[in-house]
């Protein structure tokens, strides 16, 4: 190790990690988009895990399929004597998700073989022996054995104020040739992109907007009651659901708005909100050349500088919603102007390479603040 020229072998951990059946959401997607950027800088394996073992290289992402003896995780993680060896080839462990019984088991094999352990929260997580311990008291969980945590925003961090651990903000990025800057069309609409679910506000989105303001709603549906009250709140209005997006049709919905919102609203949850850790759509909108409408609610606020990239408005103020969408509409010429500062911020500060930069660099930090001890 020379100074910042060390270059750790990194594993990727993302949240769904069997390679059968596996879920793809908006945390395995900034795993994968990260992995992928961090492979340009240092040698990264994105880790899944299957009964049989396979390897694969995306360009210089090395995705790798660990062997494991079956899938039932209740009693512990089923890695094979031959996965566990493989497992030590890495310098530096680094877990999307936690709890989990396989996030249990990485923390004591990094331990026992002096790897660097690197946590970030993007969701999820279940029953494992770090939940059963926390219980008799918090700081028994296992994945206190972690050297650092890489959080998505200040708003995750803040779940993690009690933690003594290195802390570093990521923030997310924008591939910036798969989401070209496009011009604001006159006559563009407002779009919503996410799914139809009622913590995302769609509800009162649909209800805010005027009977002559075009909105297209571009997400799936995942409860048949809600879905249908978001229809019957459209009836009467120039409102367009698109439920069966591509990535082309993605990109062709934002090529065709002027304006992208994001409404979430903050949950009950007394625990504490998770379910905006970082706005990637925001992100995917402002590289698009959008200015971007959010709701002041967990990390969307990080995102957007009101009044110059975009407008945050209190959440649940359907007449500030409703005034802003109108603005952007009505006025192509700011919208454009919005939009460009906007894409001008993501080339500044959110793109996959600077999130691989900043995730290098703490590793760095991690590995030289423990060969000090």
């Amino acid at each position: 190790m020379k100074g910042d020229r060390f270059q750790p072998r990194v594993l990727v951990v993302p949240p769904s990690y069997f390679a059968r059946e596996r879920t793809v959401g908006g945390g395995e997607r900034y795993a994968l988009e990260y992995a992928r950027a961090l492979s340009a800088f240092t040698p990264t394996t994105l880790a899944l895990f299957d009964t049989t073992a396979s390897c694969e290289q995306q360009g210089s992402l090395t995705v790798k399929a660990f062997a494991v003896r079956h899938f039932n995780q209740r009693r512990g993680f089923p890695l094979t004597r031959q996965s566990w060896n493989e497992l030590k080839e890495y310098d530096v462990i680094h877990a999307m998700v936690f709890p989990t019984p396989l996030t249990d088991l990485l923390m004591l094999e990094g331990r026992l073989r002096g790897q660097t352990l690197v946590l970030t929260d993007v969701g999820g997580g279940g029953s494992c022996w770090s939940t059963y311990l926390q219980k008799l008291h918090p700081r028994l969980s296992l994945n206190r054995l972690a050297h650092g945590l890489a959080l998505l925003s200040e708003h995750a961090a803040s779940f993690f104020t009690e933690w003594p651990h290195p802390k570093k903000i990521l923030f997310g990025g924008v591939n910036l040739e798969t989401f070209p800057a496009t011009p604001v069309p006159e006559g563009g609409y407002a779009l919503f992109i996410g799914r139809l679910l009622s913590h995302k506000g769609v509800l009162p989105l649909i209800e805010c907007v005027s009977a002559d303001t075009p909105l297209h709603i571009v997400g799936r549906a995942y409860d048949k009651d809600y879905l249908a009250r978001l229809q019957k709140a459209a009836e009467g209005k120039k409102v367009t659901f698109v439920m069966d997006a591509d990535d082309a049709r993605l990109r062709a919905e934002l090529a065709g708005s002027a304006v992208v919102l994001q409404p979430s609203l903050p949950s009950d949850d007394p625990g504490g909100d998770k379910s905006e850790l970082l706005g990637l759509v925001n992100l995917e909108a402002m590289a698009s050349g959008r200015p971007v409408i959010v709701t002041r609610t967990c990390s969307l606020p990080e995102l957007v500088r009101n009044g110059e990239t975009g407008f945050i408005v209190p959440p649940g103020d359907q007449t500030a919603l409703r005034e802003k969408i109108e603005l952007l509409l009505k006025d192509a010429g700011l919208a454009g102007r919005m939009g460009a500062a906007a894409r001008a911020h993501i080339e500044r500060n959110f793109t996959w390479p600077l999130v691989a930069t900043r995730g290098l660099e703490f590793y760095q930090e991690l590995v030289r603040a423990r060969k000090r001890l």
